[in-house]
């Protein structure tokens, strides 16, 4: 049986923002805890009244930007997770503010309000191209909400099958310089939209994605390109070998303050830690004393 090193909560704890609590206690089934209501609370009254969440959790610091696109998905899948129902004012208000920003692609990026914060280096992000990886975790939240045989979704699916590259992989949006580069943190969030919208992991689409992944597998040591998430989406079990090998560069790549970063040489993160707890947990790793 694996287990963590080091224990990744009270990083998080310590560390997270709401979203970051609210998840990490919906991956350890408390929903019963206090923190849990009072994360789930906040979440709820930080709605925007266009539906959205706004970027990066700044509604915590007393901001108001825009509501974010990606920040939206998230949280949205979060508080279905956490038992929000789909046809809950809260998430059909969440629905109809993503299917607003759908491009005429097929794909969604980032709100075009959010252009001026995004940092050019950022060059995963866009808010003027159809981003893929924003696009695979909006199919997601849409078809969990009810919505999976939507003209979106569907015309958000033929964007991404569009957008494989001949390796099987997918660059980060439409504008990249390289559109055949196959960008490893896309990975999980494209193949996780396609699944969702029943895409079969034996189909041809699922099995160029893994020989993708298969080609880089010297990055899967960096937390933010190893695809452990992907091979839990297809269906993988902890029995698997890539599964392992993912498992097995978690455990030693964890920070001794319990976190990881999104690559090896960065500090650890709320974002990163939270979801590779919350993944790790699905295929039963332990936690040290726990």
């Amino acid at each position: 049986m694996f287990k963590l090193k080091y224990d990744p909560i009270s990083y998080i704890l310590k560390n997270g923002k709401t979203y970051h609590k609210l998840l990490l206690y919906v991956a350890l089934n408390k929903t019963d805890d206090l923190g849990f209501k009072k994360a789930y609370d906040m979440t709820i009254l930080a709605q925007n009244s266009d539906g959205g969440w706004s970027w990066l959790g700044r509604w915590e610091e007393k901001k108001k930007p825009p509501s974010s696109v990606c920040d939206s998905t998230n949280i949205i899948q979060l508080l279905l997770r956490a038992g929000e129902k789909k046809d809950s004012g809260l998430i059909k208000e969440g629905r109809f503010f993503l299917l607003k920003k759908q491009r005429d692609d097929g794909g969604w990026s980032e709100s075009e309000e959010l252009k001026s914060a995004l940092d050019p280096e950022w060059v995963w992000f866009s808010a003027t191209y159809s981003v893929t990886w924003i696009t695979g975790e909006v199919i997601t939240t849409l078809a969990e909400a009810g919505l999976k045989e939507s003209s979106e979704v569907k015309k958000g699916v033929e964007f991404l099958k569009r957008m494989q590259n001949k390796e099987g992989g997918w660059p980060s949006h439409t504008g990249s310089f390289d559109l055949q580069k196959t960008d490893m943190w896309t990975m999980e969030s494209v193949v996780k939209g396609l699944i969702s919208a029943d895409e079969g992991a034996d189909s041809e689409v699922i099995k160029k994605a893994v020989e993708a992944v298969l080609k880089h597998q010297e990055r899967w040591k960096e937390p933010v390109e190893n695809p452990l998430e992907m091979f839990l989406s297809i269906g993988y079990d902890k029995d698997n070998p890539w599964v392992k090998e993912c498992i097995q560069h978690l455990i030693d790549y964890q920070h001794e303050d319990g976190g990881w970063g999104y690559y090896n040489n960065l500090p650890s993160h709320p974002d990163q830690t939270v979801e590779w707890l919350d993944c790790l947990l699905k295929y039963g790793v332990a936690i040290p004393n726990r």
